[in-house]
């Protein structure tokens, strides 16, 4: 894949762009004077800033014993952040303006700005910080730096003095109540352990440990018991409330597989039932009597042989079939393999009636084995609980204990160094000088930087402004903004024109007949782009002409078209579509009393609603009076059966219809034209009208053959830039000396210049 060329520096559009700023000159002017204005009265009316910048000594003493939870023994001499926010303070600087007799004694920081906006401290080195003031009066910016030193020594003996005398008194009762806490902690722990609750709870517990698991898996063993239970009860009986024997074999696989996914195994206990009587099915009112015994080796190997019977019958079965070919029912052999299946079948039902008796049995046991895991669940949870308790207990007294040790321990270092270091002077702070000050000149408002801010605001709003209304502008302005946001290709522009001129249809055939007239070649030009493009019949015979709103000139430029194709020599029928709101007859000046009402109600033939116009290739069908119901008639077949006609008559047919938006007529009529034309009022029209009009029209399936922007104004240095060869200039260039008319008769001349 190519890449994309890159677009070079293009200058023209760059010059198109600048001059989108020409027609807003006046704003950009008023907007600039606005910018030097504002910048005029901040000088004038502004409140004059003096600044100061002083130089101050500093100099910190250590202690024998630092702590940075004792803020007075943190060494200064490493010109720490701490000395130089404390001394900016805001505390500090109020004191300082007190003492000065700026403010008052109830002044707050709100009132103290007004008189001393700023004051800042930065560090040069280690023993030198640089203080900026800012202030209204020349006197305060040369005397307040020194006062602030003076302020910050005394704020810090008084403070180092109270903290001295409070601490020590509140330390040593506090060191008095720690060592109380923490000899009560280790009593505790002592006696906590003696009692021995830790270890019983963790014996008691390791013993239930197991309850949670056993309950888990014996609930699944009934679940899966019952599910066998309800499949067993499931299946059908004989009336003698045996079951037949596929069901039979069903249930000793349903039986066995439950047994085969408990896995006994040798050493298991299992309940079997007592021996007694001949047969191993209990009778009814017997009372079920089990015993748990433990699974032996032969025991394991009995569990299946139902499954050796089965096969048994499964080859006696077989041979009962073979032997059938040879010998008759009542043969002795016969009745020798019916008793052998007999038996085989009682082997069955006895393996079935110990199994199921043993799966009843199991799963009482089940039973009853869940409902004392239940009971025990309080107890485990008790047992938990109390152990959980105990644990917390003792680690919460072993934390308590550790948190008071250290406790008392921070509070004994604290004791040590406020006691060691009573006598130490902290900081020692000294007033060297000024290193800048203007107190003569002020620094706020500074001139260089008003004119400099004055002018980007003038700069900013002079170009801003305009940007900003170019940005808001919707409107179309030019062919490129309408082919860019509609995807139509431009036919053409329709100057601005006095109305009298532009109206003025059936002109004389000399007007723009030798020398070019600039009006009337743009309405040529449109034809032929038109002509150029046929619609979606192969053919440019029928031309609809609309807009999106009223008043953007779809009549004008409907009349003008007309007479464009009729000066080509084309027999050409004008008619008036938009029966609300027509004026072709007053373009045209013909009667208007029978017209295209009159003819879709049938009230006149298509001879009588035709009107003749001087131009003698020009006819018209006016709009007629306005009817109530008429405008449903353009969308039905009589008006298509009346443009069939005329298409036999004339070379060219131009209809006036009404706009798209809000009328249903435009979007229905487009099916009997070959193509559109779609008028747009420039810098008047919305783009997104015209982007919603061409949108309906393209769903209706209409074919455009592009966009005329209409009422344009050559006169602005924009649009001349952009469309000067549609200009009258531009068609003088191209007069013949040699056959230019007398003064006064020029044909250029009878369309006057638009300006």
């Amino acid at each position: 894949m190519t890449p994309a060329p890159k677009k070079g520096f293009d200058l023209i559009a760059l010059t198109s762009q600048a001059l989108q700023y020409v027609r807003h000159t006046r704003l950009m002017a008023a907007m600039g004077c606005l910018g030097i204005l504002a910048g005029l009265v901040y000088y004038v009316y502004g409140t004059p800033i003096y600044q100061a910048k002083s130089l101050v000594y500093v100099r910190g003493y250590g202690s024998p014993l630092r702590t940075s939870e004792v803020p007075e023994t943190v060494q200064a001499a490493g010109m720490n952040r701490h000395i130089t926010q404390e001394f900016t303070s805001r505390r500090n600087i109020i004191e300082a303006a007190r003492r000065m007799g700026l403010v008052g004694k109830s002044a707050t920081w709100e009132d103290l700005i007004q008189v001393i906006p700023s004051v800042q401290a930065s560090i040069v080195d280690a023993s030198h910080i640089e203080v900026t003031v800012l202030a209204k009066s020349p006197q305060v910016v040369r005397d307040f730096c020194s006062e602030l030193v003076s302020e910050f020594r005394l704020q810090q003996e008084q403070t180092w003095a109270q903290f001295r005398d409070e601490a020590l008194e509140r330390y040593t009762k506090e060191l008095q109540a720690l060592d109380a806490k923490a000899n009560d902690g280790l009593r505790s722990l002592s006696e906590f352990e003696r009692e021995g609750k830790m270890t019983e709870s963790t014996i008691e517990q390791s013993r239930l440990n197991d309850l949670p698991r056993d309950m888990v898996v014996t609930k699944e063993v009934l679940r899966r018991m019952v599910d066998v239970k309800a499949r067993l009860d499931s299946l059908p009986r004989l009336p003698s409330g045996d079951l037949a024997l596929p069901d039979l074999l069903e249930e000793l696989s349903l039986l066995s597989a439950f047994e085969k996914e408990r896995e006994v195994k040798v050493g298991d206990l299992l309940r079997k039932p007592m021996p007694g009587g001949s047969s191993p099915i209990a009778t009814a009112g017997t009372p079920k009597i089990s015993t748990e015994v433990i699974v032996q080796p032969g025991m394991v190997e009995t569990l299946a042989s139902w499954q050796t019977l089965e096969k048994e019958r499964r080859i006696l079965e077989d041979r009962q079939k073979e032997s059938a070919k040879q010998y008759l029912p009542g043969h002795a052999i016969m009745r020798d393999f019916a008793a052998q299946l007999e038996a085989n079948e009682r082997g069955l039902r006895s393996e079935l009636a110990i199994l199921r008796q043993r799966f009843d049995l199991e799963k009482e046991h089940f039973e009853g084995k869940l409902k004392q895991l239940e009971s025990r669940i309080p107890e485990y949870h008790a047992i938990n609980e109390k152990l959980s308790q105990s644990s917390q207990t003792y680690s919460d007294m072993e934390k308590n204990k550790a948190i008071w040790d250290r406790a008392r321990e921070q509070l004994a270092s604290k004791v040590a160094v406020i006691a060691f270091s009573e006598d130490r002077d902290w900081v020692e702070m000294r007033f060297k000088g000024h290193t800048s000050l203007r107190d003569d000149i002020p620094v706020s408002p500074n001139k260089m930087k008003l004119l400099s801010i004055s002018l980007l605001l003038a700069v900013g709003g002079a170009i801003g402004v305009p940007t900003l209304v170019n940005l808001l502008n919707s409107s179309a302005s030019t062919l490129q903004q309408l082919e860019e946001s509609t995807g139509l290709k431009g036919i053409g522009i329709v100057p601005h024109t006095d109305k009298e001129i532009l109206e003025d249809v059936c002109r004389a055939p000399s007007i723009g007949a030798k020398v070019p007239n600039y009006l009337l070649e743009n309405f040529r030009l449109v034809r032929s782009h038109i002509v150029l493009h046929p619609g979606r019949t192969g053919s440019t015979h029928v031309i609809m002409v609309t807009s999106a709103r009223p008043s953007e000139g779809k009549t004008s430029q409907a009349a003008n078209l007309a007479w464009a194709f009729q000066s080509m020599g084309s027999r050409t029928l004008l008619i008036d579509c938009d029966l609300r709101r027509g004026r072709i007859h007053g373009f045209t000046k013909v009667s208007n009393e029978l017209g295209m009402t009159h003819l879709l109600q049938g009230h006149c033939t298509i001879e009588d609603a035709i009107q003749k116009t001087p131009s003698p290739l020009l006819d018209v069908i006016p709009r007629g009076p306005i009817t109530i119901g008429t405008t449903d008639l353009l969308v039905q077949s009589v008006f298509t059966q009346f443009l069939d006609t005329l298409r036999g008559q004339y070379d060219q047919i131009v209809l006036d219809t009404p706009p798209v938006l809000g009328l249903s007529e435009t979007s229905s009529l487009q099916r009997c034209v070959d193509g559109v034309v779609f008028v747009v009022r420039a810098e008047k029209t919305s783009r997104k009208d015209v982007v919603d009009a061409v949108t309906l029209l393209r769903k209706a399936g209409a074919h455009l053959f592009g966009i005329v922007l209409n009422d344009l104004d050559l006169s602005k240095v924009n649009n001349y830039y952009n469309y000067y060869y549609y200009s009258a200039s531009y068609y003088e260039d191209l007069e013949n000396p040699e056959d230019d008319p007398p003064p006064g008769k020029s044909p250029l001349r009878s369309a006057p210049a638009l300006t």
